[in-house]
């Protein structure tokens, strides 16, 4: 995850930058920081020489085009001399190589923004239900053709064996029709145990936590035919857009909706044992962990389920509270009612809510992003992770249930949102 800077005379007017390892979100403030002290120091014709670098996240594209940007405000230029197959590849792939690269100019212009998932399919129109403390709003379960709306998923390795170190390592394509969840990486060639950390995928765009105490999110959004990969250690994956979608939002003065609550209602209404969903939402706040060490450094006594609380909060951040209010967040998640036998159980945790379906469990893990004003009722689902792909993501984690009294953080909360659902199936066998 380092990053080298080498400056360099290159002609008589340019500077040359030579940058040695990964752009991404972790590295990308140090060259455009490098760039931005060039420009003020009147040097406005700069070229990059990145053959030695290893790979390039959607992030790291973001800072190319920024020092594109500044370079030209300033009446100067910073463009790509030199590049490695990695870097290449992907420009070619966004269609950005003829704004960014010397060797592809003048051809063409920048193409448009990343598309982050097809339309969701049309649905009939829905109707608006109280259930309880929840309003449910244009709710459509997608079921007017038996079968039609079940999607199916598959297990990757498993979060015990992952969080012990013995890690699988599975490369999977994420096109604009798949979702997943788990422990994983943005795919390149680097060590899994050293870089897997918590991951969402929803509709072409991937988010990516590295396992270190406030780390900074890095992504990758499909766009033009590049699709993004990620590296799984441990998670579920599943492939199709949720028919079933609402509206959501607290009935009458109630300030706000509980996930588990949300979870047992859509279980209800479709009368479904295992549910895939996607919720976009204004975030009252969240409840949730993450993995702040690399795998890499696991040993027998040393560990993340270690039942000594001293040393599992050196591998897990726990929020103490509920955090990110007033953020918008994206979550993706599967949802059971009660505890599932076979090989989800292991992936699911009770939600902390008791009631007539008995212990609602599940695993969601949730990207948090500036706050975004969202549609009430139904919203399509193309549209809105397109919307929010578009902005910088701040967080992501691994959303739990915390009933303790007291000391407890108690459950996520929601203001209002959307959601999608879907009955999951998971293919034969569950693992892969």
């Amino acid at each position: 995850m380092d990053i080298s800077i080498e400056r360099r005379a290159d002609g008589d007017a340019a500077v040359g930058l030579v940058v040695t390892g990964r752009i991404d979100a972790e590295t990308g403030d140090d060259l455009e920081h490098s760039v931005a002290e060039e420009l003020r120091q009147g040097h406005h014709l700069i070229r990059l020489d990145l053959t030695a670098v290893s790979f390039l996240s959607s992030a790291g594209i973001r800072v190319l085009f920024n020092i594109y940007r500044a370079a030209k405000a300033a009446g100067g230029s910073c463009l790509i001399g030199a590049a490695s197959e990695v870097v290449t590849r992907v420009l070619e792939l966004m269609k950005l190589a003829p704004l960014l690269m010397e060797s592809s100019r003048p051809a063409g212009g920048r193409q448009g923004g990343a598309s982050a998932v097809d339309a969701t399919p049309p649905a009939v129109a829905g109707t608006d239900i109280r259930i309880g403390r929840l309003l449910l709003l244009g709710l459509e379960l997608g079921l007017e053709h038996a079968g039609a709306n079940e999607l199916h998923g598959q297990l990757v390795g498993g979060p015990d064996a992952a969080l012990a170190g013995r890690l699988q390592s599975r490369r999977q394509p994420l096109p604009r029709h798949a979702f997943a969840l788990g422990l994983a990486a943005l795919a390149d060639d680097e060590d899994l145990a050293k870089i897997a950390g918590e991951m969402l995928a929803a509709g072409g765009a991937v988010f990516h936590r590295a396992p270190q105490p406030f780390a900074t999110v890095d992504y990758i959004v499909a766009a033009g035919n590049l699709v993004p990969e990620a590296q799984l250690a441990a998670g579920l994956v599943w492939e199709g857009l949720p028919r079933g979608r609402a509206g959501f939002e607290p009935a009458d003065e109630e300030p706000t909706v509980r996930f588990d609550e949300l979870a047992t209602t859509l279980l209800e209404r479709s009368q479904s044992d295992c549910l895939a969903v996607v919720i976009v939402a204004e975030v009252h706040g969240l409840v949730g962990v993450e993995l702040i060490r690399p795998l890499a450094e696991v040993t027998p006594n040393d560990h993340p389920r270690s039942s000594d609380p001293a040393v599992a909060a050196t591998w897990l951040s726990f929020s103490r509270e509920p955090v990110h209010a007033r953020h918008t967040a994206l979550i993706v998640g599967v949802i059971t009612r009660g505890m599932p036998t076979g090989p989800l159980a292991e992936f699911v945790r009770p939600l902390g809510r008791v009631d007539v379906c008995g212990t609602v469990c599940g695993h969601a893990h949730a990207v948090v992003f500036p706050l975004r004003p969202l549609k009430r009722g139904p919203a399509d689902l193309a549209t809105t992770v397109n919307d929010l792909a578009a902005s910088e993501p701040l967080a992501v984690m691994h959303l739990l249930g915390d009933p303790q009294p007291v000391l407890g953080s108690g459950q996520s909360e929601l203001v209002r949102g959307c959601c999608w659902f879907a009955p999951l199936a998971l293919a034969a066998g569950g693992h892969s």
